[in-house]
């Protein structure tokens, strides 16, 4: 958290530091954060992700070496699926998930559900961060959550563009170009069958030796973890 602060000229001991409880947001896995906080997480169907994640970078943030190939490609060479030495796959996330479902201070969230159903969801965050809610709180925090919303109100989601550039500790620059955070449009780019063919395949090499033979296998034990733990009807 310190290099983050850091990063982007952020002193965490001054700045917020009247708000309780604290929220901060990290890439990092599970694996590689602090202990003794409460972590929320979330799962979203791969290709999905994979399709969303090429279309943000190529389209919001014209990263050029993105551009010039499609999402299956994207899906393919990058290591955001396969993972690289210093850098995790989707998939060592999804494992470490699995072993976290259970862990009391970790909530894993379906990304589908919160997107169908976010006013049950922002109940469960807050009875899991502990925070007291009533219907006006939970309408105003759907209010905050849409995409209309982030879409108005970008420079609070930006990156620290022009600080990264001054500190030049990033390696590709590019992908903190100021773009917008959220797509209301369709996306350009979409999985073709080989993309396809390859994210299954992926999926059976990483994710079925943990019982999980599908996306959805997967969601559906998160989903039961969670209406046991809050006592979703």
């Amino acid at each position: 958290m310190a290099n983050t602060s850091w990063d982007i000229g952020y002193n965490p001991n001054e700045q917020g530091s009247n708000f309780v409880p604290r929220v901060f947001k990290s890439h990092l896995r599970m694996s590689s954060i602090y202990r003794g906080c409460k972590y929320i997480v979330t799962v979203r169907d791969p290709v999905k992700t994979t399709q969303s994640f090429y279309n943000f970078l190529a389209n919001a943030k014209q990263v050029p070496q993105v551009q010039g190939i499609g999402a299956s490609a994207f899906a393919r060479e990058t290591p955001f699926v396969k993972g690289r030495p210093g850098r995790a796959s989707i998939w060592d996330y999804y494992k470490e998930y699995h072993l976290l479902l259970e862990c009391d201070s970790v909530l894993i969230l379906v990304y589908e559900d919160m997107v169908k159903n976010m006013s049950e969801n922002i109940r469960m965050i807050a009875a899991f961060m502990g925070i007291k809610f009533d219907k006006d709180l939970i309408s105003k925090v759907m209010d905050m959550s849409t995409k209309d919303f982030m879409m108005k109100y970008q420079e609070k989601f930006d990156e620290p563009y022009e600080r990264a550039k001054q500190l030049g500790r990033v390696a590709d620059l590019s992908q903190l170009n100021p773009g917008a955070k959220v797509a209301v449009d369709s996306h350009l780019s979409s999985m073709d069958d080989e993309g396809m063919e390859f994210l299954e395949k992926q999926w059976k090499h990483n994710m079925e030796a943990l019982g999980y033979s599908t996306y959805e296998a997967f969601a559906s034990v998160i989903r039961e973890a969670n209406r046991k733990r809050f006592s979703l009807s």
